[in-house]
């Protein structure tokens, strides 16, 4: 169909528009179309103002997932989700936005949190984002380890913006940066699957960073993934086909990468072999609950010799040679360890402990 107007509904009130949105995206394969980067962004936005029917919010989600979404269309969807949000602008420079599933993992460890302040205790301010309880996977989010760890992750963005200024690292819970968007949790639960908003999670960029590391689970998505992402307004992106499709690369085997930095993409493959790390096993990679992924992290902060250590290395030195303080990811490594062996990422955490409030009895790990 080229006439993209040809069927639009006379009567323009926002239950219509989406039947006619509906009706254009779901008619197979053959018949359907993409949408406009316009009309996507006014799907996205009657959605979140709750101007339709539950129904035909999952209708809409559900049916952009089997057609599968445009660039233009996840665009629209992120400047629909984006005109919601309170954005920060925090004075740092060449802060790191971590694109993290906010649903989680199961199987595996947390990486992501204790690389992240490694990372940041060697000189990169980094943001971290997500939200609490999220579908389908309902697995650990960083953010829950980030809490067992006592830092705090339920803070305004004004606190937000204040802790990078001062710590170098802060943690936008969604509740507090898009209300409009933690306001569809049921209607996302009752889908039961994945849809265009948990790509958009990863990548809307709403503390205005210059880099982005994002994990990647099918490898048919990066493309239109990274051609949204481009638009974000980050300098230089990385996409990690990681852990569970998350964005911590394994010590256990070879994964791939891909860089864009305003020219052409790059791929290549990350075999930790080049690095003289220590391959974590299948053991030593199993999931736990928030605790336990962060005992792991303050065993390694505190400089506990092993494959965690190694693990933690490896992805603290992704992040240093994506934000470009380093030359390569070998020299990323070794800030990575001496952050870890001079105590500095250590004194990180406790840093960020005193920043966050403390709960009559809230447990946290210890260091």
């Amino acid at each position: 169909m080229s006439d993209y107007g040809k069927d639009r509904p006379a009567d323009d009130t926002p239950y219509e528009r989406m039947r006619y949105y509906i009706r254009e995206i779901g008619q197979g394969p053959k018949a359907c179309r993409d949408l406009t980067r316009e009309e996507a962004r006014d799907g996205m936005e009657m959605i979140l103002r709750q101007e339709v029917t539950r129904a035909q919010m999952g209708g809409f989600l559900l049916v952009q997932r089997f057609k599968g979404e445009s660039p233009e269309e996840l665009l629209g969807f992120a400047d629909a989700i984006r005109a919601h949000a309170r954005q920060i602008e925090p004075r740092v420079d060449g802060l790191l936005d971590i694109g993290s599933p906010y649903d989680g993992r199961k199987r595996s460890l947390v990486v992501s949190p204790a690389a992240s302040i490694v990372a940041c205790a060697a000189g990169v301010p980094v943001v971290m984002h997500g939200e609490k309880e999220m579908g389908p996977k309902h697995g650990v989010p960083v953010g829950d380890v980030l809490e067992a760890l006592g830092v705090d992750v339920d803070a305004e963005p004004e606190g937000v913006r204040r802790s990078i200024e001062e710590e170098g690292f802060g943690y936008m819970r969604s509740a507090r940066f898009i209300p409009d968007l933690y306001a569809l949790k049921e209607v996302r639960e009752e889908i039961a699957l994945r849809s265009n908003i948990h790509t958009i999670e990863k990548l809307y960029n709403l503390a205005g960073a210059s880099y982005s590391l994002i994990g990647l689970t099918h490898l048919p998505y990066m493309e239109k993934m990274l051609e949204a992402v481009k638009q974000m307004g980050f300098r230089r992106i990385m996409i990690v086909q990681g852990i569970e499709g998350n964005e911590d690369a394994p010590t256990s085997r070879p994964c791939r990468v891909f860089e864009w930095a305003g020219g052409d993409m790059q791929e290549y493959r990350l075999n930790p072999k080049d690095y003289d790390l220590v391959p974590a096993s299948q053991e030593e990679m199993a999931g736990g609950d928030a605790a336990y992924n962060a005992r792991v992290c303050v065993a390694v902060l505190e400089g506990e010799p092993g494959p965690h250590r190694d693990l933690v290395c490896l992805n603290a030195g992704l992040r240093l040679y994506l934000a470009e303080r380093c030359a390569d990811i070998g020299e990323g490594i070794t800030m990575a360890r001496a952050a870890i062996d001079s105590g500095a990422a250590r004194s990180k955490l406790e840093a960020l402990r005193k920043h966050a409030p403390r709960p009559s009895g809230q447990a946290r790990t210890t260091v």
